[in-house]
């Protein structure tokens, strides 16, 4: 007896790609640097356990580590890259005044100008709980948050006054 031939199955072609998005982000006018030009990327972790993360990333990844004084807290700089790092610190008061524990990391971005970037974002409507600050460390600082509630920071190294 003689099989019954089933027909193939025909496929649908993928649909053509469309043009881009009408929300794509805008772009700055060549030879003009963007409000947001960020030049480095620096994630803050909490942690107890600075020492031992000291010796994870510093010995065992072998990465370049160094414990720094901010303010009587001990912080461990992790360089992952000439451009990124990343940084542990004990629990404490964060900069909007509410005791911080160790949760998701802060971003903390540089650029080159933070309160030309203030206004940039003020006028598209980001909320921030204060203006720009110059911190102890040497770093002008903008906090805000995204929309999940991460803690987002803008920085720019502030030149010592003489």
């Amino acid at each position: 007896m003689a099989k019954k031939r089933v027909p193939k199955k025909k496929t649908k072609k993928a649909p053509a790609k469309k043009a881009a998005s009408k929300r794509a982000a805008p772009r700055s006018s060549p030879g003009r640097k963007p409000p947001l030009a960020i030049s480095s990327q620096h994630v803050d972790y909490l942690t107890y356990k600075s020492s031992q993360l000291q010796k994870f990333y510093g010995e065992i990844l072998e990465l370049p580590t160094e414990f720094q004084d901010m303010d009587g807290l001990d912080y461990l700089v992790v360089r992952t890259s000439s451009s990124s790092s990343l940084g542990f610190m004990p629990p404490h008061p964060d900069l909007r005044g509410v005791e911080a524990t160790p949760r998701e990391p802060g971003l903390y971005f540089m650029v080159e100008d933070v309160d030309r970037a203030y206004q940039h974002l003020l006028a598209k409507g980001v909320r921030f709980p204060r203006p720009p600050e110059t911190m102890p460390w040497g770093h002008r600082v903008l906090t805000t948050t995204d929309p999940e509630g991460r803690t987002v920071m803008l920085a720019a190294v502030v030149e010592p006054e003489d």
